[in-house]
């Protein structure tokens, strides 16, 4: 079982693509992470965000309706729970633009695609 840091324990998971939320979904549960929840879309996402406190948010960048950059502007107003670590995954960032995505209020960058292993060390990180 993976040993998280303290308050990691809530996990959303913020990704359009069926195929890659159900692998990130079963990686987590692979490393011990049950407590899951899934949204297909950012306004899904922000939905949730008002309604609970997450540990960790893992947030897709390219998705309808409202994309992550998006997300992750809006957790900077007081109506949402920001989660206490936000773990950006895209195959599309490039890396001039991780300052600004951390500027924005992402923790940790990860590229896609990607691996249990990788997924693991930012977890524990």
């Amino acid at each position: 079982m993976l040993n998280l840091r303290s308050g990691a324990g809530l996990v959303l998971i913020a990704e359009d693509d069926a195929s890659t939320r159900d692998a990130v979904d079963a990686m987590l549960e692979e490393l011990g992470i049950t407590d899951v929840v899934t949204a297909q879309n950012g306004e899904q996402a922000l939905k949730v965000l008002e309604e609970r406190q997450f540990g960790t948010l893992l947030l897709d960048l390219m998705m309808p309706k409202i994309d992550g950059y998006k997300i992750l502007k809006e957790l900077r107003k007081v109506n949402y729970n920001r989660p206490d670590r936000v773990i950006v995954m895209s195959a599309h960032a490039q890396p001039a633009e991780l300052d600004g995505l951390m500027a924005l209020g992402a923790d940790i960058f990860m590229p896609k695609p990607f691996t249990m292993t990788d997924l693991e060390g930012v977890l524990v990180k």
